[in-house]
């Protein structure tokens, strides 16, 4: 079985816990993530990290961070590495590469310590050995410096990369999930569901021709309002508003 099948077996079991009813809070699912689907995406990562093939998993790790945020597959990368708290499955290759580098040029316990590499002959041969070196307790840093570089999206509902989930991690799911879409500006509104042709029009209630995130956010009079600086720190506006498009988007 290779990789992303093994992967997508775990994920399976994300899916479960990650149920719109009753689903597990949002700690719980990124915790699960990160030890059943992204540590089998990982086994040995630094070895096989830089072939052309390594994308192919990315996929399904996508689809954990879909499972563990509740956004849909229209939302951009950037924000769903953000709402999830996790950095992107390339970055995080890049630096198990680099501490593994370290422990090459450090560790007398190392099968590769003071090996003499011959000459490289093939350009499609990328070992770990050709990447920077970084000590194991800076990989932390190491990974948030790459996926700073890496993103340079600007989304001022979403906090800036980092390695935790963003407020609003205690709420139940479906409100967790809402609070989400909303931040990314990405939903089942009725101009996503016209898209999709799952709707003869993309019209709001309201009157408004085209019901996209952004109005139903600050100008539908159908419900209440909210900033991008609510959702961020998902005030009482924000939970408020929540509350009125949970079950509508």
């Amino acid at each position: 079985m290779n990789v992303k099948a093994k992967v997508a077996a775990r994920n399976s079991l994300l899916r479960k816990l990650a149920n719109s009813n009753w689903g597990a809070d949002p700690k719980t699912l990124r915790t699960t993530a990160l030890a059943l689907s992204y540590s089998t995406a990982e086994y040995s990562s630094a070895v096989w990290a830089r072939s052309c093939h390594a994308k192919k998993v990315d996929a399904e790790l996508n689809n954990a961070c879909r499972f563990v945020t509740g956004q849909l597959r229209p939302t951009t990368l950037p924000l769903l590495y953000r709402t999830a708290g996790i950095a992107p499955p390339d970055v995080r290759r890049q630096t198990h590469g680099s501490t593994e580098k370290h422990k090459q040029e450090t560790d007398l316990r190392h099968p590769l310590f003071d090996h003499s590499y011959p000459r490289a002959r093939l350009k499609s041969r990328k070992s770990f050995r050709t990447v920077e070196s970084v000590q194991p307790d800076q990989a932390a840093s190491h990974r948030l410096e790459l996926w700073n570089i890496w993103d340079n999206t600007t989304n001022e509902a979403i906090q800036p990369p980092k390695e935790q989930l963003p407020s609003g991690r205690e709420l139940q799911r479906k409100d967790w999930v809402t609070l989400n879409r909303a931040r990314a500006k990405v939903g089942k509104t009725a101009s996503t569901l016209h898209k999709w042709k799952l709707r003869p029009n993309s019209e709001c209630p309201c009157g408004k021709q085209n019901q996209t995130m952004d109005h139903i956010l600050s100008e539908c009079t159908e419900g209440p309002h909210c900033t991008d600086q609510d959702l961020r720190d998902c005030t009482d506006a924000a939970q408020t508003w929540i509350t009125h498009w949970r079950d509508k988007i």
